[in-house]
């Protein structure tokens, strides 16, 4: 019987996470917003809810810094050098989707880069100002 709810209860986790992968590839920003500051479901729906956003923040930001690091010149925000932890993040991202409202019927990787963009800008060389340690892109801190 413990197998069978096992192999049941893998069957559900792995459906919900095939799922949020294509799930993924379209995600608006008022999907992202709502999943990142979901109080109306129960408590496990909400929690599952925000992972799943988190999940997809972190995935960005993984594949931001592969590629970014491979060729600066595609930095569009640089992180200081100690990381954001993942409550910062969502906290940043967040308010710049709230403060943004008719933007929200875009794709979320283009808001999330965005948000990050205006929170962490790189240092400009051309202004005159040197190119310094903070302009390395580090991937957040998990809490």
């Amino acid at each position: 019987m413990r197998f069978w709810i096992r192999t049941a209860a893998m069957a559900a986790v792995m459906v919900s996470l095939i799922g949020s992968f294509a799930h993924a590839e379209t995600l608006r920003g008022d999907q992202l917003l709502i999943m990142l500051t979901d109080d109306s479901s129960s408590g496990m729906q909400a929690n599952v809810n925000r992972y799943r956003a988190m999940g997809y923040v972190q995935g960005l930001l993984d594949a931001y810094t592969v590629f970014s690091t491979r060729d600066p010149s595609l930095n569009v925000f640089c992180m200081p050098d100690q990381g954001v932890s993942t409550a910062q993040a969502r906290i940043l991202i967040v308010k710049w989707l709230r403060e943004h409202p008719k933007r929200l019927h875009e794709q979320a990787r283009l808001l999330v880069f965005h948000a990050l963009a205006e929170a962490f800008p790189c240092r400009d060389a051309s202004a005159g100002q040197k190119p310094g340690p903070s302009e390395k892109v580090v991937i957040p801190r998990q809490n």
